[in-house]
């Protein structure tokens, strides 16, 4: 039986159900690009025990058929070009999965630190009550710094981000995708945070004369649309 053939994964959201995490997209989007539909469980900042309950410590969450549960994207990633080999995440094979090892690893040292000015700051706004509350605090804890201070660091970051996606414009610039000709998991990795960025804040992220902007747009519009299913919050 295929293990994945109905899986279950659990994302970390806003009060009006926006997904809070650059990771549930990455997981998303590979999932879509195997033709996996997964049911969606949707759980804020201080519902902790169905995550608990299922077996995993953060988001996104991935509980398979099998009862395998995986919590890290990277993992979800590996174990579904595993379990569905066709059509492949890497297409180019152990060199294609070597380079999405090395961006994954630039993203997360790169990109979505520097995204973190920009959107985190706006994420107060989409939570209510207890959620809220919790944001604020834990983030004064994780920064060292109010929401507002972060902030101040907006312009700064812009700076460090342009920097960061400089890899990923020249790949791009070469075949009209991260990965090449056809969009795979290279470009569902970067993707992921910029769509993070995309419904979590309202400041322009990507300028229109950025090639990544229409790059955008045509990942936007893959799998009938899934990444436009969340409205973006910038005007």
């Amino acid at each position: 039986m295929n293990p994945v053939s109905r899986p279950v994964i659990y994302e970390l959201t806003s009060t009006g159900g926006v997904a809070l995490s650059p990771w549930c997209w990455h997981a998303r989007m590979a999932l879509a690009h195997k033709g996996i539909e997964p049911e969606i469980r949707q759980h804020c900042f201080t519902d902790k025990e169905p995550l608990k309950a299922a077996g995993g410590k953060s988001f996104p969450l991935l509980l398979l058929d099998d009862g395998t549960v995986l919590d890290d994207s990277m993992k979800i990633v590996m174990r579904l070009e595993e379990a569905v080999p066709q059509p492949t995440l890497f297409p180019g094979g152990e060199p294609a999965v070597a380079a999405y090892r090395f961006m994954h690893r630039h993203t997360q040292l790169m990109v979505f630190p520097s995204l973190i000015p920009l959107v985190v700051p706006h994420i107060p706004e989409m939570l209510e009550g207890e959620d809220h509350d919790y944001f604020i605090t834990s983030r004064r804890e994780r920064f060292g710094m109010s929401m507002d201070e972060v902030a101040k660091g907006a312009d700064a970051a812009r700076e460090s981000l342009n920097k960061a996606l400089e890899p990923f414009r020249r790949a791009i610039t070469g075949g009209g995708y991260v990965s090449g000709s056809a969009p795979a998991m290279p470009d569902y990795l970067l993707f992921g945070v910029l769509q993070w960025a995309r419904v979590s804040s309202p400041r322009t992220i990507i300028e229109d004369d950025d090639i990544i902007k229409p790059w955008m747009e045509n990942i936007l519009d893959l799998f009938d649309g899934l990444g436009r299913s969340e409205p973006a919050r910038a005007a």
